[in-house]
């Protein structure tokens, strides 16, 4: 089957029919679209982003030379007349009137529109995205060259209006220079080594008791809907402590249209505002309680403690608003990254079955029948999972989740020989390289060996072919925690089920249908079928 691609979470927007493009081009940002990968860009279903759930059921790359073109590129002509462009010398491809339909295309299949123009013009070329024209660096030149000055640029113009609003000022992705680093060094206290060893634990219980009761219960598996949910769940409780209650916790559901909405005077954007004051309300309350009492040393507050000493670029430390803020652009920023990858991995291993024996073997070698059911695991035993962690990383490779971010350039440079005008909006695309077979070779294969020492050779693995969280200042920095807790869900499920297919019962489908914004991931109606594993009862 044809796998699917996605913008990244800097990336947003899209109307829900391209009459409300056409009547706003001003406008940043819109809702997704779901597409089968049956078809993948011509098969565009209705529109859809992340909205609150519902339970369905019961509820080669090498450059080109450039084709003729069938008709003028208005927005190239209208660079040529505003921004002076007419003497420069910029890389192959379109920009289109406003980027509108470049736009629409991109957010209907982003895999589909970067692969067909990597065919036309190559590995770098021009077009337009979210109004704005673009340029697109893959090229292991480009990519090197991008990196040298990437951290200068800034990233907050490039986001759609509404995302900037509602990510405030303290989101990393709006933030650069001093603030932004202060900010990163932050991050490192709370998703670096010392926060996964406190998380491990934590995280093998929470599996063990969403694949041992609720999956297990159920018998299936709908990979989108359950796994975020879980993931939801799962991470409030890392970062402050406590789940909320569930009609607070569902708000981070509304929050998320709101930073996909059309405009300010969208409902979805006014109910993401509320959302966010709401759930930063509740946050700041549950802080200034627990710290009032005491309790900022107690294990399940280690998050709160380390923002609790955190400071900003002028060492002062957080107010509690900035400390509530952060927990919720946290939990937002890593529960549909980490549910995606959970549900894009057992779709691959399911299309992969001796990938799975191979996981099966490794976790049951290295985590006993106790420690499995004590949710005993430590992160030095997860990290001796190699072959599971390769696994979660061929699957980032071929089913990206993310673009690579955009930045805005802010004066005209040189660069892989081109003119690269200011004011364009500029991006590394990881599904370049990903796609490359003179970095992959059989880019299309699934093969973890690419990761491992015994399977690497041919395979070009390294920081300018292989960046499915993004690169440079804007990096994801949850990329650990992530692949941490999709390696622990791949232990639960390979001892406590010998295979899952799909459920093609009703409306079911051998392969599911995807969301792509903000995050590409398994939509809420695919649902897999579990065969319990009797032998290995857990």
């Amino acid at each position: 089957p044809t796998l699917p691609g996605g913008p990244s979470s800097t990336s947003l927007g899209l109307c829900h029919c391209s009459k409300q493009v056409l009547s706003s081009m001003n406008a940043s940002a819109a809702l997704g679209m779901t597409a089968s990968t049956s078809n993948l860009g011509s098969c565009v279903r209705a529109p859809s982003a992340l909205k609150r759930p519902r339970v369905c059921g019961t509820s080669r790359v090498g450059r080109a030379t450039p084709p003729v073109r069938a008709a003028a590129d208005l927005g190239q002509v209208l660079g040529a007349i505003k921004r002076k462009e007419g003497s420069m010398e910029l890389p192959p491809g379109r920009v289109g009137l406003f980027g509108i339909r470049e736009t629409i295309e991109y957010l209907q299949d982003p895999r589909a529109f970067i692969k067909k123009r990597v065919d036309m013009y190559g590995p770098v070329f021009k077009t337009g995205f979210f109004f704005k024209p673009a340029i697109v660096f893959g090229s292991k030149q480009s990519i090197e060259e991008y990196k040298m000055f990437e951290a200068s640029l800034p990233a907050d113009e490039a986001l759609p209006e509404t995302f900037r609003d509602l990510h405030t000022a303290y989101g990393a992705l709006r933030q650069s220079g001093a603030q932004h680093k202060a900010t990163r060094a932050n991050f490192g206290k709370v998703l670096g080594r010392a926060a996964l060893v406190h998380y491990t634990p934590i995280i093998a219980r929470q599996t063990r008791d969403f694949v041992q009761g609720e999956v297990l219960e159920k018998g299936s598996l709908q990979p989108g809907y359950d796994c975020r949910q879980f993931c939801l769940r799962s991470l409030f409780e890392l970062f402050i402590g406590v789940v909320p209650p569930e009609d607070t916790m569902m708000k981070m559901y509304d929050y998320n249209e709101g930073l996909l909405s059309l405009g300010k005077f969208a409902k979805e954007y006014t109910g993401g505002k509320k959302a966010l004051e709401d759930l930063t309300e509740y946050i700041e309350k549950h802080y200034r309680t627990i710290r009032a009492q005491g309790k900022l040393d107690d294990p399940e507050y280690f998050f709160l403690k380390q923002y609790s000493e955190a400071t900003d670029e002028n060492g002062v430390l957080f107010t509690d608003d900035r400390i509530a803020t952060t927990c919720v652009l946290m939990v937002w920023g890593a529960y549909i990254e980490a549910a995606a990858e959970m549900g894009h991995t057992a779709w691959c291993l399911m299309r992969n079955p001796e990938a799975a024996v191979k996981v099966r073997e490794e976790c049951r070698k290295m985590l006993s029948l106790a420690d499995l059911k004590a949710g005993n695991v430590t992160l030095e035993k997860a990290m001796q999972m190699k072959y599971t962690e390769a696994v979660v990383k061929e699957t980032l490779r071929v089913v990206p989740q993310t673009a690579g971010g955009l930045r805005i350039n802010p004066e005209t440079r040189k660069m892989s020989g081109y003119d690269i005008p200011a004011g364009y909006t500029l991006t590394a695309d990881p599904r370049i390289p990903f796609l490359d077979p003179a970095n992959y070779p059989a880019p299309e294969d699934f093969k973890p060996e690419r990761f491992l020492p015994e399977g690497a050779a041919g395979n070009s693995v390294n920081a300018d072919t292989y960046f499915p969280g993004g690169m440079g200042q804007h990096q994801c920095p949850g990329m650990n925690l992530s692949t941490l807790m999709t390696q622990m869900f791949l232990a639960y499920m390979t001892s406590t089920f010998d295979s899952w297919a799909p459920d093609l019962e009703g409306e079911g489908t051998e392969d599911p249908a995807y969301i792509h914004v903000p995050i590409v991931i398994i939509d809420d109606k695919y649902k897999l079928t579990l065969e319990r594993n009797w032998q290995y009862d857990m």
